[in-house]
């Protein structure tokens, strides 16, 4: 076996999600659900524009406190503002959730993952996932997919404040369980977070291509992020069983 550690991404890497923040029908949907529920009256456009506005100010303020390029805030923060602050945080962890499954349109798990989260397993790799994602409604997202149980740790940017491209978020991990980077590799489906936070800290990596992008886009994209097809594994289909032949690891015979 190649690696002993295994970092996968989430979204667009183990879970295939579509979700559409943009639809007028969504804004104003959680303006009715807002109005009814929690007696907060606003429009579905204004509504969009204060919650777009408002993420930049917190992330703002975030980076202006942990120096982050990349900072990742707490959504919760955001919808708290939105309704006054006079909920309670029971509340706002509902609207947060509403919001996010009134805007999602898939969830389900790519073709191959249990089978090679199993095989990892079975040949003794550790297994970790490190996502850019609000932790709110990513635990139930888990949850739903079976995925809770199946890693080592998980480190989602939402808790730490920081967010993929950011070394520091890999780095933490790193250092939390004492990872050799020589023996770990990170697993994601985009070049700048997943490949480029990689190739930041020394760490191969292996792009896996869900988006169908082509492999002028894919070169051009790891250019960019300064990563070296040499140390970068590219399955250029998306098939994550890829991991495995790329790891030396047997797949698991039913």
């Amino acid at each position: 076996m190649k690696y002993q550690n295994y970092i996968f991404d989430l979204y667009g890497t183990l879970i295939d999600i579509r979700t559409n923040e943009d639809s007028s029908m969504l804004w104003e949907w959680m303006s009715i659900e807002l109005q009814e529920k929690y007696n907060t009256f606003i429009t579905g456009t204004k509504l969009q524009e204060d919650y777009l506005r408002m993420v930049k100010e917190e992330e703002a303020v975030l980076a202006a406190q942990n120096g982050s390029a990349y900072p990742e805030i707490k959504i919760e923060k955001v919808w708290n503002r939105i309704l006054d602050g006079s909920c309670s945080s029971a509340d706002t962890e509902q609207v947060c959730k509403t919001f996010r499954e009134t805007s999602r349109a898939r969830l389900q798990l790519y073709p191959g993952v249990q089978e090679v989260l199993a095989a990892i397993r079975a040949a003794g790799g550790h297994i970790y996932l490190l996502s850019n994602a609000q932790w709110i409604f990513t635990e139930d997202e888990l949850k739903t997919c079976g995925l809770l149980d199946s890693f080592d740790d998980i480190f989602i940017s939402s808790e730490l404040g920081i967010k993929k491209p950011d070394r520091d978020f890999l780095r933490k991990l790193m250092e939390k369980h004492n990872l050799d980077v020589q023996d770990s590799v990170m697993i994601g489906n985009e070049v700048k977070a997943d490949v480029g936070i990689a190739t930041a800290v020394g760490m191969d990596a292996i792009y896996l291509n869900t988006g169908k992008h082509t492999m002028g886009e894919i070169k051009n994209a790891l250019l960019a992020c300064n990563a070296s097809l040499d140390h970068v594994v590219v399955a250029k289909n998306g098939d994550i069983r890829l991991v495995l032949r790329a790891a030396g690891i047997p797949a698991i015979k039913e």
